[in-house]
């Protein structure tokens, strides 16, 4: 609001002296001398606007319900501005002044004053429901005031209209946080009363009620962010918190308390240190202005330890002070699908996806959930169709890599393509070849986890070089020089007896022990049939819903028949089996007839691969044998077994294995 200009409180005996000019104006048209100049401005739009000077008819009054619906529409202004206009009034009171609340039309909504001079000003009409804007009431301190946008004082003469030049009117504009006037408050005396002060007073009040009104309306969209906050907070999938300037919690939504197992009530108002026992402190994001982007945290829950990734942000203003902070916390699932996503690797699969109950699974998966939280080498052993990528990826989505999944089947790529596939190559390394080069699977999985499918059936030669990479934790690129450090986390599977392999001089030793760290042994489907019935019921609805069926059930003699067979393919074949039954089914329910009669007849073609374990010594024996009799010298079989000349020479020794050198 704009302070009390000299043009607006020059002497009061202007209002007497502009008795003269005013009759030059108002008789003759003419421009006096010695008048303000807000004042004659005014003149000259009242007389645009052909406002009789000499009527008595001023101020029009509105109608009763027109006025109820315009102090409904200023009750926030009228309610602030009551206690204001008493204050004033108690401090002129007995002296003649009447005290007024105008709309930003001019509209008198309220008014309070000695009943005297109450009474007595209804002469001019200033009551309730008048109309003073400069159109209406002329040249006056409120109808003037709306149209500068500014506190005025208008003495006597100096109106517009004869009927109030007995008068004085101090008024000063109210203006809403956008700067948009709502209101007008006024004095109005006889103008021998007439002082400086009085409209300093009125400047002062407007002022007041302004500033009430501006931090009302802070208050109210304060509590409006606050519930439309508190709402997002609660629709959100991570759980998010936030903490003020001095670390203390302010909100947390339900994702957040239950990840911990708190109670909102609890922790609201507490130290965010005293609550989250971590490393970094999430203090440290208000005290030292500390980002945080998808960093790992450990956090000390009880006896328990939890980990999470963090995302943190501090709230810094137009003036660089930080007001506090934002913290999402997000779990370890969330933030390996976000990475799969942008990476185009899928790892979409957890614990929750292998279905079953039997005790050599759950083992399986207890083995797994618990090697997941390591890095270690994992080796997953099963049957083709027993669910080795279920596992491999259950175990990345439960570790905590923030890196992408990157699956590679070694049985399926071309023999000249596997090297670079799985390493990348440099610009220029073979006809064909990306002219800027291309990372292999290795660097791709960078901070994740690489699968090695079907590893038992990876090139000789290529073993040592993946062994290398394993013991290295870097690679080479084909054509290249250069290598390149990774951080790797490495799951490898097979449907082969390995250690027959190894026996057999097709899998090198070496690369054997680094790979065989932890060994899952996952069931096939005819050691765990109990879980059949679980199976179906788990695959039976989505296999309807993607082939557009409605086959909700099995008669208990199908299940019977699914469960007295050995399913050599596993749980794969079990899903084409109930896929074909869900094609042909004429009805809701699977039948025996919907069932191949080779599954029904209990009869298969596929053989049975048995697995034979042996002693690791025994393994490695049968792998020296197996070796020197297919290479010509000790040099090349201790090449090839990755060990040196004399460590071979001392394991033919160890086993007593009969070799005479030519």
């Amino acid at each position: 609001m704009t302070s009390i200009t000299s043009a607006n409180t020059e002497s009061s005996l202007l209002g007497f002296k502009n008795k003269e000019a005013w009759e030059k104006f108002v008789y003759h048209g003419e421009i006096p001398q010695g008048v303000r100049k807000l004042i004659l401005e005014s003149w000259q739009r009242c007389a645009q606007m052909k406002v009789d000077p000499f009527s008595r008819e001023i101020a029009r009054i509105i109608p009763p319900k027109e006025l109820i619906v315009r102090k409904k529409r200023r009750q926030d202004l009228l309610q602030t501005a009551k206690p204001y206009i008493k204050t004033l009034y108690k401090a002129v009171e007995g002296s003649g002044f009447i005290i007024f609340l105008a709309d930003e039309e001019g509209v008198v909504l309220l008014l309070d004053g000695d009943p005297l001079e109450i009474e007595r000003f209804k002469r001019i009409n200033l009551v309730e429901g008048a109309v003073w804007s400069e159109k209406e009431a002329g040249t006056n301190a409120v109808g003037t005031a709306i149209i500068i946008g500014q506190p005025v004082q208008i003495v006597g003469c100096e109106h517009y209209c004869a009927t109030q030049h007995s008068i004085t009117c101090s008024a000063a504009p109210i203006f809403d946080g956008e700067h948009k006037m709502i209101g007008i408050l006024n004095m109005s005396a006889d103008s021998e009363k007439v002082h400086p002060h009085t409209l300093g007073m009125v400047i002062a009040a407007a002022k007041a009620i302004e500033n009430e009104i501006q931090i009302k309306k802070a208050l109210e969209d304060i509590i409006k962010a606050n519930a439309i906050m508190k709402t997002t907070l609660v629709s959100v999938p991570e759980g998010v918190m936030t903490i003020d300037e001095k670390s203390f919690i302010r909100q947390l939504n339900p994702k957040v308390a239950g990840m911990f197992g708190l109670k909102e009530e609890d922790v609201i108002g507490k130290f965010v240190d005293d609550v989250f026992k971590c490393s970094p402190p999430l203090s440290s994001v208000v005290e030292k202005a500390a980002v945080m982007d998808n960093v790992e945290v450990i956090f000390e829950n009880g006896k328990n330890t939890l980990r999470y990734t963090i995302k943190a942000r501090p709230i810094i203003n137009e003036e660089g002070k930080i007001m506090g902070a934002v913290i999402v916390v997000h779990g370890r699932e969330t933030i390996h699908r976000l990475v799969n996503e942008i990476t185009g690797a899928q790892a979409q699969f957890t614990f929750h996806a292998i279905i079953g109950r039997s005790k050599k699974l759950e083992r399986a998966k207890e083995i797994a959930r618990t090697a997941a939280l390591t890095n270690s080498t994992i080796l997953l052993l099963g049957e083709s169709g027993t669910g080795k990528e279920l596992f491999a990826q259950s175990i990345h989505n439960a570790s905590r890599r923030k890196g992408p999944f990157i699956a590679v089947n070694c049985s399926a790529i071309p023999r000249t393509l596997i090297e670079s596939e799985l390493f990348g190559y440099e610009a220029g390394s073979f006809t064909g070849a990306n002219r800027n080069g291309r990372p292999g699977k290795f660097e791709r999985a960078n901070g994740g986890t690489i699968f090695l499918d079907e590893i038992g059936d990876m090139p000789l030669d290529l073993q040592a070089v993946l062994l290398r990479v394993l013991q290295e934790r870097q690679v080479v690129r084909v054509g290249g020089f250069k290598p390149i450090p990774i951080d790797v986390r490495v799951i490898a599977a097979t449907n082969k007896n390995l250690a027959a392999k190894v026996a057999e001089g097709t899998f090198r030793e070496d690369l054997y022990f680094r790979l065989n760290v932890v060994t899952i042994n996952i069931p096939p489907l005819r050691e765990r049939k109990e879980d059949i019935p679980l199976l179906v019921e788990y695959m039976l609805p989505q296999i309807s819903k993607r082939l557009g069926k409605k086959v909700i059930g099995i008669t208990p003699r199908a299940l019977k028949c699914l469960q007295d067979y050995d399913w050599p393919g596993n749980v794969r074949e079990l899903e084409n089996v109930l896929e074909r039954g869900v094609v042909v089914a004429q009805g809701e329910i699977l039948d025996c007839g919907d069932i191949p009669e080779s599954v029904l007849a209990g009869q298969y073609t596929t053989p049975v691969q048995q697995v034979e374990l042996l002693p690791l010594a025994e393994i490695e024996r049968r792998a020296i044998i197996n070796t020197l009799n297919r290479v010509p010298s000790i040099v090349e079989a201790a090449k090839v077994l990755g060990i040196s000349r004399s460590t071979l020479y001392r394991k033919i020794d160890q086993y007593n294995i009969p070799y005479k050198e030519d």
